[in-house]
């Protein structure tokens, strides 16, 4: 047992819990809000733009997991070897799989897309896009389940558990100087940062325990469509997305903007498949044009200024296509 265990071991009301190290545990997530916490105390963490990774380490054997349960291993080879001799043990453990843009020096969802897309080992190791895990939660280790226990333990426990050297990084948090932690990832241009209650266990839901404050707005959206090319632009022109309302899938507006060549080709190369005769867009605001409807199946990552009193994106920009969450799992963050 290692000495944050035992220190918990003393103080944790009825002692710690012992049971089989589950094979899923579903990923505890963050509410969108525009105000600092006032009352309570809290801990803060950069907000990196990555994908979410759920890392479980049994008998030394490493396994990734993106938050709606993808392998992936295959894409960071690299972050597998690091954490099966990192890992001191058996363990669950809650992270960030980033890429840095290298001018700005902040993590970028854009860059981290062209590893995404990689699925073989081979080619995810020649890439020339270096990827780093930022760990930021233990939800288990040898058999001991911490989920129930507060949030500081569990990082006292992560701390402790994982040797820390590159890719492999604990993310920095701070208990005090919220607000000037907000203008500096602004000043950077990052995305912002998450507050969570020191004293708030693991619960697989979203929850206020948890939130997010942005710099800059951005979330997913479906994909729904698609307008034909004009000019020097090939494949297509601006892809038309939404979100869903209960079951309905409500338009969002047309994204036109944050491609390059190669995007454009692969994003294409997705759509293609899902052609379809009929919008699936609901009644309400309607796009207009030569339009290729598609079945709403891929969610991108979408950047913009604000909405509408239309319920329209205002100054949307594309950022990328995203696998680690489902369509009808896309809701209109508020």
């Amino acid at each position: 047992m290692t000495r944050s265990l035992r220190l918990l071991a003393r103080s944790a009301p009825g002692g710690l819990r012992y049971r089989a190290q589950p094979s899923w545990i579903p990923p505890m997530l963050a509410t969108l809000t525009d105000t600092l916490p006032t009352v309570g105390k809290w801990v803060y963490e950069p907000k990196l733009d990555g994908v979410r990774a759920l890392i479980y380490v049994t008998g030394g054997v490493v396994r990734i997991w993106s938050r709606n349960r993808k392998p992936l291993n295959a894409a960071y080879p690299e972050l597998v070897e690091a954490l099966e001799t990192a890992v001191r043990g058996d363990a669950v453990l809650d992270g960030e799989i980033v890429a840095f843009d290298a001018e700005r020096g902040v993590t970028s969802f854009a860059r981290l897309q062209q590893r995404m897309q990689l699925r073989d080992p081979i080619r995810a190791r020649r890439s020339q896009v270096p990827i780093h895990l930022y760990l930021f939660d233990c939800l288990f280790y040898e058999g001991v389940d911490l989920t129930a226990l507060p949030l500081i333990d569990r990082k006292a426990v992560l701390r402790d558990v994982v040797w820390y050297d590159d890719p492999i990084r604990f993310t920095p948090h701070r208990t005090t100087g919220s607000a000037a932690m907000l203008r500096e990832a602004c000043a950077q241009g990052a995305e912002g940062i998450i507050a969570k209650r020191a004293d708030s266990r693991y619960v697989s839901a979203r929850s206020t325990d948890w939130l997010k404050l942005k710099c800059v707005r951005q979330q997913e959206f479906v994909i729904g469509g698609y307008t034909k090319p004009h000019g020097s632009r090939e494949h297509l022109g601006a892809v038309l997305v939404g979100y869903y309302d209960g079951k309905l899938l409500r338009y969002a507006g047309k994204v036109g903007t944050g491609y390059d060549r190669r995007t454009l080709e692969h994003l294409y190369q997705r759509l293609v498949p899902l052609h379809r005769q009929a919008s699936p867009f609901a009644e309400g605001p309607a796009p207009a044009g030569d339009i290729q409807w598609v079945t709403p199946r891929l969610v991108a990552q979408i950047g913009f200024s604000e909405w509408t009193s239309a319920g329209l994106l205002r100054h949307p920009r594309f950022l990328g296509l995203r696998d680690d969450k489902a369509a009808r799992e896309v809701r209109r963050e508020e």
